[in-house]
């Protein structure tokens, strides 16, 4: 997608219903209508299943290259709230600032990004959040990016147990 200057239309924000973004890109691609929707990655744990989703950067808007007759093809999609109407010079400024947020999304989707680095095999570390906050173990390995796997005392016997890397903060010998 290149963003450019084209006459006759113009780049502008397309204010959507709530939770319509996605639909409003799938509607403008199936009527040929050119549009930009940036998203991000974000990770959900669900004890111990992590989900990706991927979520609109700017909640309510997507970005369409609009004519008045394009503009009427997708209100009728019953996800278009209003238009926010730019004029030239705004137009340019905006392109500037979507084709900067189309490098910073390309960049955060592409990089493999790992959580908290310096948990390593072999670390001592204390659980800070869920149902084993305060206690402390050593870590056995890492499952993935996300997940690690803590052996832990618990009532005088080991343990190994799950836990999100954002839970563990490590002890300083």
């Amino acid at each position: 997608m290149i963003f450019e200057h084209c006459p006759g239309v113009c780049w502008m924000p397309v204010r959507t219903k709530p939770r319509q973004e996605k639909k409003l890109k799938e509607y403008c691609a199936a009527h040929g209508v050119e549009c930009y929707l940036p998203l991000l990655k974000k990770l959900h744990n669900y004890g111990k299943r992590t989900v990706e989703f991927m979520l609109p950067m700017f909640p309510g808007y997507v970005f369409c290259l609009l004519s008045e007759d394009l503009y009427q093809k997708i209100v009728i999609s019953n996800a278009v709230l209003y238009r926010i109407n730019i004029d030239e010079k705004g137009e340019v400024a905006l392109l500037k600032e979507l084709v900067a947020i189309r490098s910073f999304e390309e960049l955060v989707l592409n990089e493999d990004i790992v959580v908290k680095p310096e948990l390593v095999a072999g670390t001592p570390v204390e659980i800070s959040t869920g149902p084993f906050k305060g206690i402390t173990g050593i870590i056995e390995y890492r499952k993935n990016k996300t997940v690690i796997t803590v052996n832990v005392e618990i009532l005088g016997q080991s343990a190994s147990v799950e836990v999100d890397a954002d839970s563990l903060e490590p002890i300083e010998k």
